[in-house]
């Protein structure tokens, strides 16, 4: 979420980055709108506060003097009605602004390449060469399905559809590199693993992005709890220290999570609309995460 402060001082920056993620501005202008609505109704009350000051001293003046107060009285009461409707209305702004800056993305680094299609892409770095073949290759799904190492079918049959059974050596495929994943980073790179839970509540899902923005791509529990299945380890891992102050001193903090992943038909491996669509709904990973200084993010990793 980006700082208000920095919203209100640099606007257009703000606007400009929203253009470069080809983001609509549209709660950047909510946003702007309402603050300036708040800044004025801030201004009223504050006057009108000074004004109910000048009246109460007045009252005890003339209430010293065994004067009638009454009428004044009254205006104060006016006052003062007036004064708590606008703070109720300038409360509700302030509420909404957290509705409004959650659908505001961070802002992109200023070394990030800018471009109008993955054609633009910048290649950073290239590790070995890609594999040339004298045959048509198949995808991995069908590999794996040739080897028998999974079973769509029975996945779709207990679970539903972007399900899968892995079964055989496929499992122990799964196994071994979450395994290996895992003890490489914990053994070579100074992380410590934890395991988190797969159900998180909806703080922590509004605290890594996935609310408001992607609910209706998630698992969620309806039992009155507001639990949701974790789309990634990301969720647990990025909440873990969420609400505590960390001194400098303790970072960096590294840890790294095996999850099952769940989400709602939404990873389709690149293929173009017109190919073979194979959406999985779930999956699993061995993620990394890593609290640093600001300054340090660059390299931290």
């Amino acid at each position: 979420m980006l700082d208000p402060k920095l919203i209100r001082q640099n606007p257009e920056a703000v606007r400009e980055a929203l253009k470069a993620r080809k983001h609509t501005e549209e709660y950047l202008d909510k946003f702007l709108a309402l603050d300036s609505k708040r800044k004025q109704m801030i201004t009223e009350v504050e006057g009108m506060k000074a004004q109910k000051n000048v009246v109460s001293d007045k009252i005890a003046v003339m209430k010293r003097n065994k004067e009638d107060a009454s009428d004044v009285i009254k205006e104060m009461q006016v006052l003062a009605a007036k004064i708590k409707e606008l703070d109720a209305e300038t409360s509700a702004i302030d509420n909404e602004f957290g509705e409004i800056l959650l659908n505001i993305p961070n802002m992109t680094d200023e070394t990030t390449p800018y471009g109008q299609s993955e054609d633009d892409n910048v290649v950073v770095k290239t590790w070995g060469e890609p594999k040339k073949f004298d045959f048509e290759p198949k995808p991995h799904w069908d590999i794996a399905k040739d080897l028998d190492i999974i079973d769509l079918e029975r996945g779709a049959k207990i679970a539903g559809s972007g399900f899968i059974v892995y079964k055989g050596l496929g499992s122990k495929l799964k196994r071994s590199l979450i395994s290996f994943f895992l003890d490489l980073h914990t053994t070579k790179h100074g992380y410590t693993e934890i395991f988190p839970p797969f159900l998180v509540n909806a703080n922590s899902m509004t605290g890594t992005g996935q609310l408001p923005k992607f609910e209706e791509d998630m698992y969620k529990c309806d039992k009155g709890d507001e639990l949701y299945a974790i789309p990634t380890a990301e969720v647990p891992v990025t909440n873990l220290y969420s609400n505590e102050i960390l001194s400098v001193d303790q970072l960096p903090i590294k840890h790294c999570a095996y999850s099952a992943w769940n989400c709602i038909n939404v990873v389709s491996f690149g293929l173009e609309k017109n190919q073979k669509n194979n959406y999985f709904c779930d999956f699993d990973g061995a993620l990394c995460g890593h609290y640093c200084v600001y300054f340090n993010a660059g390299t931290g990793i």
